[in-house]
């Protein structure tokens, strides 16, 4: 299938776009993988495919430049035909891809002087994401907090199979707590709010039981009552409804970046709705922040009793929703 569409593109002259991003491998090599954007037939969408895996020896720009400059002629373009054909240079936007001095794009951009460089708009929306968060402060806190949860129960068998037995006492469908990564933070973030916000009252119960837990050493049953404390703190409920809510429209927004067959006009029109959807909650709050207002008013949620925790920041709404 990859040789008919190379063998078209380089038969028809089509337009094409180059995608990098970089990975590692298994081995912890790192590696890059380039694709191919091209408008094959002028009566198709554009398409991508991935054109090759290219393991890297070092990250210097040149030596990235280099090796996807090696990708395209080994699969059977010459210098002569991109300078044709190639109209664009895509990736994250690190600063050994698309630095404005030195950067893999300015270098494509010297040999090629009419190409296009532009910064994936999901990387982009990744990082517009994470300064917001730094400027509107508490999210160190309440990531602290969530890298604890993931530990707890990724290193400790026994743990997990006491919250299990927890949810299932209370019969409630547990959903497992992943790790937030720096890479990729919508989507990793989403999917440990959400698995909070499902299994709140078994992980409420199993913090309560291992306090109280005379087998545990005093250290431990300490740090599981601190834990507690922070849970059902009304602040931390708060926080963790204006994170759901917001997380629930910046992980829908992702994915559809994210898909191949999304154009700029479609993004923008796109990134335009979920602006105007996100600022509208300064007006109406999402249903997670109804939750936890309902909550306040009687200090319960979830059949928990809640409390107040001064220590622990509380993310502001309404200057969250400005900022992002």
């Amino acid at each position: 299938m990859k040789k008919e569409l190379l063998k078209k593109i380089i038969e028809t002259k089509s337009k094409i776009t180059v995608l990098a991003d970089e990975s590692t491998s298994v081995g912890h090599k790192s590696t890059l993988i380039v694709f191919l954007k091209a408008s094959v037939d002028g009566d198709m969408e554009p398409i991508a495919f991935p054109l090759d895996l290219v393991e890297l020896d070092s990250m210097s720009a040149a030596h990235i430049k280099d090796q996807i400059m090696g990708c395209l002629l080994k699969n059977g373009f010459t210098v002569e035909l991109l300078r044709e054909i190639l109209i664009g240079f895509c990736s994250d936007g690190a600063s050994v891809m698309l630095g404005v001095k030195s950067g893999v794009g300015k270098l494509l951009q010297d040999d090629f002087p009419g190409i296009i460089l532009w910064h994936c708009l999901y990387h982009r929306l990744e990082l517009a994401v994470d300064q917001a968060l730094d400027v509107t402060g508490g999210k160190k806190d309440f990531q602290a907090f969530m890298d604890s949860l993931y530990s707890l129960y990724s290193q400790s068998p026994k743990n997990m199979w006491q919250l299990s037995e927890c949810a299932h006492n209370l019969d409630i469908a547990l959903r497992r707590i992943g790790k937030v990564f720096s890479v990729g933070w919508v989507a990793s973030s989403w999917r440990a709010v959400s698995a909070v916000c499902q299994s709140y009252p078994a992980l409420a119960q199993h913090f309560r039981e291992a306090s109280e837990d005379d087998p545990r050493d005093s250290r431990e049953r300490a740090k599981f009552k601190g834990l507690l404390s922070k849970l059902c703190s009304i602040n931390f409920l708060k926080s963790l409804a204006l994170m759901a809510d917001v997380l629930t429209e910046l992980k829908n927004l992702s994915e559809i970046l994210k898909n191949r067959k999304t154009t700029l006009p479609k993004a923008h029109d796109i990134m335009t709705t979920y602006v105007k959807r996100i600022e509208s909650f300064n007006r109406y709050p999402g249903q997670h922040a109804v939750d936890a207002s309902q909550a306040e008013e009687v200090m319960e949620f979830k059949e928990e009793e809640l409390a107040g925790l001064p220590s622990l920041t509380l993310l502001s709404s309404s200057e969250q929703w400005q900022t992002i």
